[in-house]
């Protein structure tokens, strides 16, 4: 078995690494004339486009290429004779599919993992460069709310954890008492350090006419534990996430009474989506013919890589109306997967 695990496996990952780079260089290269015009002169800042264009094309390039190098393997292998030679030395479909979705599957895998990192942030990264010629957005600014208090963000120091006149507003039974405001602060240890700043006391909505209200000066003060800067910036620029970062805000934001729907989607697309790729795969090869006697092949093929792209589309298309609301995240990205995976394992252990 080892050496059909070796012999499948060659000609499917050959396969697999042609048509994943070509089509990467088609999108970027396309990507490269439209924008040419809007791209820095310089030379550094033009390779990073590139590479963080590539890595934000994976998302999409990744689960066709993997669909893609499966049908032309055997189509390959059909019209050679070497499938039914396969199947005659005692593999059976299974067998033959088995290899190439593991393969995928590892391939999933992979893009998932490297998803935990800034690797998901590639788009981002790309599309400020694009409008600014750096890789840093511009900060801006935020108004959020933790636990009990309000916070008010002028402008935020995106990358760096650092945010410029920063103020927090504390409500006590409806009733404003405590207000804190600060020129700069800076994430630390979990905590936020504000500088040079004051905290405002309110007498209670009772006592207003009675006193005034108390200021204290400060230099350094802690506050705000567990409120991630890359939580703020990511709400503040509706920009994408990380599985990482978009886990700790699911439940940050949900604590609050906050809506999470557009987190829990965006964790769906980045860990479910590409395994659309692998139970696909092991629906295809159950339609393939065995010889090439009685088929035309290049019809077959066709046929193939447009089902593909349809069935591609239509849960492309599923995700955005997830993600724009007219869809909830179950129904539109979880539902049509785990309908793929079942019926890919139905059929799996139907022929075994």
């Amino acid at each position: 078995m080892g050496m059909f695990f070796r012999y499948i496996s060659l000609i499917y990952l050959k396969n697999f690494f042609i048509i994943f780079f070509a089509l990467l260089g088609f999108y970027c290269g396309v990507d490269l004339l439209l924008n040419a015009k809007d791209l820095p002169q310089s030379a550094n800042t033009i390779l990073l486009y590139v590479i963080f264009l590539a890595f934000g094309a994976t998302g999409y390039i990744l689960p066709l290429s993997l669909v893609f190098a499966l049908s032309l393997s055997l189509l390959g292998m059909i019209r050679s004779g070497e499938l039914v030679s396969l199947y005659a030395l005692g593999l059976s479909k299974n067998k033959i599919a088995l290899y190439p979705f593991l393969w995928a599957l590892l391939f999933c895998l992979l893009y998932v993992g490297a998803n935990f990192t800034p690797f998901a942030y590639a788009n981002d990264y790309k599309s400020s460069i694009l409008k600014n010629g750096t890789l840093i957005k511009p900060g801006g600014e935020a108004f959020l709310k933790f636990n009990d208090v309000f916070v008010f963000i002028e402008k935020i120091e995106n990358g760096q954890n650092r945010v410029q006149n920063l103020k927090i507003f504390k409500i006590k039974e409806g009733a404003l008492s405590t207000q804190i405001q600060a020129k700069e602060a800076e994430f630390k240890e979990d905590f936020w350090v504000l500088e040079e700043g004051a905290i405002t006391q309110f007498s209670p909505r009772y006592e207003w006419n009675k006193a005034a209200p108390i200021t204290l000066a400060f230099t350094q003060m802690q506050t705000l534990r567990d409120f991630k800067p890359k939580i703020i910036e990511n709400v503040a620029n509706d920009s994408q996430h990380s599985i990482k970062d978009a886990w700790q805000a699911l439940f940050l934001l949900k604590a609050q009474g906050l809506n999470v729907t557009a987190l829990k989607i965006s964790l769906y697309q980045l860990i479910f989506a590409p395994f659309f790729a692998p139970f696909l795969m092991l629906v295809m090869v159950h339609h393939f013919p065995v010889i090439a006697r009685f088929f035309n092949l290049a019809f077959v093929g066709f046929v193939s890589f447009l089902v593909v792209l349809g069935l591609w589309g239509g849960l492309f298309l599923l995700t955005r109306l997830a993600q724009n609301g007219v869809l909830s995240g179950e129904l539109g990205i979880l539902l049509p997967n785990f309908c793929l995976a079942a019926t890919a394992l139905w059929l799996f252990y139907r022929r075994k």
